[in-house]
């Protein structure tokens, strides 16, 4: 069932998420998942659909742990991945967030979002824009994410794509 308080959960969640991204706060951003948290941003197998199983076809970006993730941001600060650098400065926005408790330890939920990107290596900008599926677990007084998967509406974008610009 939808309501507030979930919506709230989510918001607050996907608003941090965004924040940490943007201000490069790799620790902090880590730290919104859980240790299996599942990251998933599907391919589109053609003009109307995208693929649908991460172990049998093509992905976009695919982690199925924090490990995934904690490499991948390794890589980042050790510089190790020259595509990557400089990185780009990211604006990321949420709208149209919904949410529903599956249970009293489990929020669903569901928004669109959209990111502004500035290459400083080219001075170009572009925008990547979606929607996301999410679903949060209670951990205490905390809620992490325990899967997040990313619909990336213009997948074919003029730079290499990553998490920071999803």
């Amino acid at each position: 069932m939808l309501d507030q308080h979930s919506v709230s959960i989510a918001t607050y969640a996907l608003c941090q998420e965004g924040m940490y991204l943007d201000r490069k706060k790799w620790k902090e951003w880590l730290d919104l998942y859980e240790e299996d948290a599942v990251y998933w941003v599907p391919a589109w197998r053609d003009e109307y659909e995208e693929t649908n199983d991460p172990d049998g076809e093509l992905s976009l970006i695919f982690h199925d742990s924090r490990a995934g993730l904690e490499e991948r941001v390794m890589r980042i600060q050790s510089r190790k991945s020259i595509t990557a650098m400089p990185l780009p400065r990211t604006t990321h926005f949420v709208s149209n967030i919904v949410g529903f408790a599956t249970d009293p330890e489990t929020v669903n939920a569901r928004a669109n979002w959209m990111v502004q990107v500035y290459d400083v290596r080219t001075a170009r900008q572009h925008t990547h824009f979606g929607w996301s599926e999410l679903q949060l677990k209670r951990h205490d007084d905390n809620w992490l994410i325990s899967r997040k998967k990313t619909h990336l509406q213009n997948d074919q974008v003029p730079t290499v794509i990553d998490f920071y610009t999803l």
